[in-house]
């Protein structure tokens, strides 16, 4: 770790007070402009001193000396700091807290320290300095410091030893099920992925260095894949992994990644557990790319009731299906905030489908809406369902695509859709362009969003390489942890911290008539 931003302080300190240490933003501003080039160590520092100030106040330094190993906790728990970084933070924001208290003249034992230079006032023995306790406290500060000295020492070990690629390119692991039946799917990422490589290294590569694709086909089974991913993710020439896989998949190959250090971006899952470890601490090292089941729910309570100004929605989802109530959930939460509530709920089954009973319960309590919170293609024949039994309303769905479309009909009409991204958008169309150019092939309606994150995937490990100030492990963790409105081709994407996926990200809304489905605009809650 670079430990220029704590000198720098220090000298902060003494010109504007310690109550610099309590507006960390204005810390980081004025860290910033000293010694720019310790972006990682600046931002450390940024947010372990935001996290610190959320007890109310700024701690003493004895205080925050005794609870210091409670206080790492916070930071790997609150922050995803590893161990080694946390340990870090806390032993800069200690050297923070003893150089305010010194220099405002506040420490009880700078006191102490001065008044071991007064003579002694007795008529027994000769005036002379009082020296003992001075050079006891200077014996205790040169074993701190060589014990500090240790400890940056290992850091500096730990930080620099993956701070240099080992091989002359960028090997992205690209894992995928590309034979079975799922190969098609596997495929048409895999081609995606290397158009996103090849126009990189046209531009230069990363820091004079190519990007290289490695494609590795996993076998179906979470085990299996993640033994797989295991062996591969030995190979320190790889510097990051991009995943097309299942959710189930996924999360066995997350945690590999953890353990191998490795980052990982899995480019289209919706499941929160690929990422995070608990329901309050994320996987350090895995990251999305799309929005969660949760925040699916979100952004239709909020189109439901800012676009359309209805609040008072029919829910409809699937009785067995996990994420579908995870969707319910961030539903309920949200059209709460928006000032709305549901009319009345309904639950469907992938066997009985949506019966004529729970139809007439929907039209029974006045709903101005329906709202569908389901991904799979069953919802289709819910839409059917709906209108073959009396509901005329308008409806609202969070999926959609080509065979939705073909199987839905005419009981699709008058009904919005909620999307990650449209083949539609006309932003969209010009990596649409590069596909069909390089590989003389149109990208079907069901690939397409898998196809264009596997892109984005690419792009977005490219953006971490460039920002990190080192190839591997945690250095390229904390570029992709700190991303902040990186503009890919279907959004504009600012990761949290706190869940390593996307935070506010936009989506795209089209809207389903006698005359087919047109993308209507992106969109995102404010």
């Amino acid at each position: 770790m670079n430990d220029s931003p704590i000198k720098v302080v220090r000298e902060l300190i003494k010109m504007y007070g310690s109550s610099l240490l309590e507006d960390p933003d204005r810390m980081g501003h004025l860290l910033e402009d000293r010694c720019g080039e310790a972006k990682r160590e600046i931002f450390v520092l940024s947010f372990a001193m935001r996290e610190i100030l959320k007890d109310g106040a700024l701690p003493r330094a004895g205080t925050f000396t005794e609870n210091r190993e409670r206080i790492e906790a916070r930071f790997r728990e609150n922050l995803g700091f590893s161990k080694p970084i946390a340990s870090w933070a806390a032993g800069a924001i200690t050297d923070f807290l003893v150089w305010s208290e010194e220099t405002s003249g506040n420490s009880d034992s700078r006191v102490e320290a001065r008044r071991g230079f007064l003579p002694y006032a007795g008529n027994v023995m000769a005036k002379r300095p009082r020296t003992a306790l001075f050079r006891k406290k200077t014996l205790r500060n040169g074993f701190l410091l060589v014990s500090i000295i240790a400890v940056f020492l290992g850091l500096f070990i730990r930080i620099t030893e993956p701070r240099y690629n080992i091989s002359d390119e960028h090997g992205i692991l690209f894992l995928a099920h590309l034979s079975g039946p799922g190969a098609g799917f596997g495929h048409v990422r895999l081609k995606s992925a290397q158009l996103a490589a090849d126009q990189i290294n046209a531009l230069g590569g990363v820091k004079g260095r190519p990007i290289r694709i490695r494609a590795h086909d996993l076998p179906l089974s979470p085990a299996d894949a993640a033994l797989a991913a295991d062996a591969l993710m030995r190979d320190r020439s790889n510097v990051a992994a991009i995943s097309v896989c299942g959710d189930a998949a996924n999360i066995a190959i997350a945690g590999v990644a953890d353990t191998r250090e490795m980052p990982l971006i899995v480019s289209e899952s919706c499941d929160a557990a690929v990422t995070m470890a608990t329901p309050d601490s994320p996987r350090l090292y895995s990251f999305r790319l799309n929005y969660d089941d949760r925040y699916k729910g979100r952004i239709a309570a909020y189109f439901l009731t800012h676009g359309l100004k209805r609040v008072k929605p029919a829910l409809i989802y699937e009785a067995y299906d996990e994420n579908s109530h995870e969707m319910r959930e961030g539903f309920i939460e949200a059209i709460g905030d928006y000032g709305g509530a549901a009319a009345c709920e309904e639950m469907w089954t992938a066997i009985g489908g949506l019966d004529k009973a729970s139809v007439e319960e929907i039209i029974i309590s006045e709903a101005d809406s329906a709202v569908i919170l389901n991904d799979t293609a069953g919802i289709a024949h819910v839409t059917s369902a709906l209108r073959g039994f009396g509901y005329e309303g308008v409806t609202v769905g969070v999926n959609f695509n080509e065979s939705l479309d073909a199987i839905g009909g005419a009981g699709l009409d008058n009904s919005w859709w909620i999307v990650p991204a449209s083949p539609d958008d006309p932003q969209l169309q010009s990596f649409q362009s590069y596909y069909r150019d390089k590989y003389n092939e149109n990208i079907s309606g069901d690939d397409f969003l898998g196809t264009l994150f596997a892109y984005d995937s690419v792009k977005w490990v490219a953006d971490a390489l460039f920002r990190a100030p080192g190839f591997q492990g945690e250095a390229l963790r904390h570029a992709f942890m700190s991303t902040q409105n990186l503009v890919l081709s279907h959004a504009t994407v600012t990761i949290d911290p706190r869940t390593h996926g996307p935070w506010n990200k936009a989506a795209a809304l089209i809207y389903r008539s006698d005359g087919g489905a047109r993308f209507q605009r992106r969109f995102r809650p404010q």
